[in-house]
Parts: C-alpha cells; structure tokens; sequence
C-alpha cells in the first residue's frame, strides 16, 4: 500500500475520532494538494444512505441512478419513494441543510473521494417515544357495539350510516351491521359479524398482519393478531416492528429514526469558502 493511501486512513481515524462518527474512505490522491472540505464550503456529492432490518442492508435514499434502479444488490426500505431526481446534491457544510451526522462526515474529504459515514442516532433522525403505540396480540370485541360517528367513521371510512346496511371493518377486516343510528346522540350501533375459526386481512395487500377468530361466545368475539414477517407498513404510516411478550407495537416515526444511519459519499466538487 502507498504511503499516499496510509495517509488517507490516518487522516479519516483521526476526523473519526474528533466527530464522534465512524468513517472510512477509499482513493489515492497522490503528493499533491488537494481541496479539503471544511465548514462554509460549498460542496457537490453523490451519495446513498442505507439502514439495516435484522442484518439486512435496506436503502433509504440516494440520487444515484444505478442505486434506485437496482432493487436486487440494493434492497429498499418499506418507505423508501422514488424522487426521479438523480442529480449531485449541492449544500453548505455547517449551514444546518443536512443532518448532524452527515454533515460532519464529510468534512475533511477530498475531491473524488469516497467515503462511509456512520451516524449514529443522536445524530441523526430523532425518535420520539409519542410517536408508538403498543397493543395486545388478543382483544375481546363486542358482537354488538355502539359506537361514536367518529368511530365509525375510523372503522369503515363512511361518514352517513344508515340502518340496515353492511360496511366492511378496516380494522378486523369482517363485516359489520349498522343496527341504529342516532346521530342526535352521537351513537352507531353496529353488530359484528365475523365467523369463528376464520382469519381476515384488515388492510389490503398486507398480507402479513391478519386477525384470527378464536372463538365467538357469549356476545364477545376472541381474536388474535397474527403477525408475520416485521417490519409490515400500514396504510397509515405506521410500521409494525416489533413483536414481544403478547404485545406488538406500530411506530409512526420515520422509518429511519432512532437508527444508525450509513452513507456511502462521494465529493464531486468543493467551492472554498476562503
């Protein structure tokens, strides 16, 4: 190895150790000098960002092409969106555009250089604890229940009930009666109208998350949550990640909050500030 390219790693160790990022780069600039990036510089790269689903590496971002169109060698998060827009991303470094992390990962970097940066959370993208709901793997349903406007409304998408006619359940997936509406009192009566030992699919094309049927006894419904393969996006947003001791939890926060983050970058240009 050149003493070139040693000089490259002692230089990224040394940047590593001041950030609180870990670092690593690749590329042989030779004796001669070259630009640096610091703070006020205005700076081009190319760039991807990944995560990892249970020691999986999942892209969440990037404005390479080739990165976006290759779901096979570069596997994309539940939320991952397809901007179109595959030109180098120009900022100010230290002017707060980017996240913590990756704005101090770059600084030090050289015109044509590769580098990984690992962020960690704190310097990345927050996770708040608002943002998780918790629930049962079992829940007790009424077969018939009365319900708020409102709540109907959350459960079958329909804002004028009326009696006599069936709804299908968002949140169960079987069918439901409206008995009464009594809008004056705010109140929908509905009877439930699942059938025992039978399994639904609450949310369209999400096929892992299903509800069970155990049992159908005494005016109450049994059923279990059946949970497949984490993490499951719902229609909603939220994210199925987590499953434990009878409970599972749907986080609403970015798929990318509270993660390590890992970005692959490589400096285009550098605009000195001086």
């Amino acid at each position: 190895m050149k003493a070139s390219v040693y000089a490259v790693i002692i230089v990224a160790i040394m940047v590593s150790a001041g950030i609180g990022a870990y670092i690593w780069s690749t590329g042989s600039f030779g004796q001669k000098s070259v630009k640096v990036v610091k703070e006020g510089d205005e700076i081009s790269v190319w760039y991807y960002g990944y995560i990892y689903y249970g020691g999986e590496r999942r892209i969440f971002d990037t404005n390479i092409r080739e990165v976006a169109v290759d779901n096979t060698t570069y596997p994309k998060t539940l939320t991952y969106k397809w901007s179109g827009n595959f030109k180098p991303l120009n900022f100010t470094v230290g002017d707060g555009t980017m996240i913590k992390g990756f704005d101090e990962g770059v600084r030090g970097m050289k015109e044509g250089e590769t580098r990984t940066i690992v962020v960690p959370p704190d310097k990345g993208y927050v996770f708040s604890w608002k943002d998780v709901k918790n629930y049962s793997l079992e829940e007790e349903v009424p077969v018939i229940q009365n319900l708020t406007l409102e709540q109907f409304q959350q459960r079958t998408g329909n804002q004028n009930p009326a009696d006599n006619t069936v709804y299908r359940d968002k949140n169960y997936g079987w069918t439901l009666l409206v008995l009464e509406v009594k809008p004056t009192e705010d109140r929908v009566t509905v009877l439930n109208n699942p059938v025992a030992g039978q399994s639904y699919t609450p949310y369209k094309n999400v096929t892992d998350f299903k509800v069970y049927v155990e049992s159908i006894k005494n005016g109450v419904i049994h059923v279990k949550f059946i949970i497949g393969k984490l993490p499951i996006l719902l229609p909603d947003g939220g994210i199925i990640d987590k499953v434990w001791d009878g409970h599972f939890r749907v986080n609403y926060n970015k798929e990318v909050a509270g993660k390590t983050l890992y970005f692959v970058v490589t400096v285009i240009s550098i605009k000195s500030s001086e």
